[in-house]
Parts: C-alpha cells; sequence; structure tokens
C-alpha cells in the first residue's frame, strides 16, 4: 500500500515534503530520490539503525494502529517519511532521537529484562504510559517524555501527509458542495455572528 500515489485535488506527501526540504536547505534531487524510492518501494534508509528500526515500527503503529477506519503508521510509510525528515535535521535533533532511543531500550532493559522490540505490546504500554503526558512526568522521566512528544508528533504528520491518512481525516478542501447552505445558525450565534451582518457589510455574495 503506497502512501504517495497522487489523488487528484488532494494533499500530496510529495509536495508537502518538497516544502520541509526547502525549508531545510535540502536540494531537491535528494526529494526526488526519496519519492521514486518510495513509488518503487525501494526505500533506502538514513539515519534509523537497525536496533533503533525494529523499535521505530511497533512504536508507530502504538501511536498510530491498524482499526476499522485505516492503516496502520507502518502500513503508509510513515516510518520511511520519519526517517527522511529526521536525516534532514539538525545534529541536536538527530542526537536527541538517538537520545530517545536509547532510554527506551534502557528502561525495557531494567523493567523486563529485555529490550523494546522484544517486549509484549502490554509492557510496552506500560512504559509508554509513564511519558505519555510531559507535564505528569517525573522529573527523571522529563526528557523521554518531550522525546515520545517529538515521536508522535511526527508520526502524526507523516501519517496525516499520506492518502490513508487524508481519508481517514475525511478531508474535503477543494471539493465543490453543492448542498452547502452555510454554517448552523446555533453556530454563528455561539461566536456572535450572522450572514445579515456580513451582507450589510460586504453584499451578498452567496
Amino acid at each position: 500500500m503506497m502512501a504517495d500515489e497522487r489523488m487528484g485535488g488532494w494533499p500530496d506527501r510529495r509536495d508537502f515534503i518538497k516544502g520541509l526540504a526547502a525549508a531545510y536547505g535540502l536540494p531537491s534531487p535528494a526529494v526526488a530520490e526519496f519519492a521514486r524510492q518510495m513509488r518503487q518501494g525501494q526505500y533506502q534508509w538514513k539515519f534509523f539503525t537497525a536496533p533503533e528500526l525494529a523499535m521505530m515500527r511497533p512504536l508507530a503503529d502504538l501511536v498510530i494502529p491498524r482499526d476499522a477506519r485505516g492503516p496502520s503508521a507502518t502500513e503508509t510509510g510513515t516510518v520511511e517519511y520519519a526517517d527522511f525528515i529526521i536525516s534532514i535535521g539538525s545534529d541536536g535533533t538527530k542526537n536527541a532521537w538517538h537520545e530517545g532511543f536509547a532510554w527506551l531500550e534502557a528502561e525495557c532493559g531494567r523493567r523486563f529484562q529485555k529490550g523494546f522490540a522484544a517486549c509484549s505490546e502490554a509492557e510496552r504500554r506500560q512504559v509508554l504510559d509513564d511519558i505519555a503526558w510531559p507535564a505528569r512526568a517525573t522529573e527523571e522521566r522529563r526528557a523521554a517524555a518531550a522525546w515520545f512528544n517529538r515521536v508522535r508528533d511526527l508520526v502524526g504528520s507523516g501519517y496525516f501527509s499520506s492518502r490513508e491518512g487524508v481519508e481517514d481525516l475525511q478531508y474535503l478542501g477543494g471539493v465543490f458542495n453543492p448542498d452547502w447552505r452555510g454554517a448552523p445558525d446555533e453556530v454563528l450565534r455561539e461566536l456572535g455572528l450572522s450572514y445579515e451582518e456580513w451582507d450589510r457589510k460586504y453584499g451578498d455574495a452567496r
């Protein structure tokens, strides 16, 4: 299941990554090569080490698992997307990711005498529950909680920039809806707005 197929009128992950690449100063040939590898199912890993990749896959699927609405994060190319985005980040960003994985592996070793990838889903969730909310994390887990926030943010942006993620959102931008009759009256009242006031100021354009 490829996440990079074009979908007429819908956001496209390649365009999204091109924008990020421009912001990071990444040369466009690298972006084109990433898109080509994804289309052909031949992505070449750039950042994650083999042990980190073995951790990132179940980690991503705990953030966005497969359900009735759509596939899991790993099924949409989200881990490849994360690898690419981190690979164009700063050295500080890369170090923070390596340190986060190292903490997770050490914590699982301390609790269960095995690495994260070898843990059961229940064991993984037990560890992640302790770092799921930075404001509630203990002082010694504050950095790990900040790292897990980055994991969720990157997995979310990867998933929801994929075709399947956009379908999951049921995004309707750019789609003509002839039956739309405006915002509900109760919503307008709550916001202190009205179409009549709009018409008085700007003319009836409906």
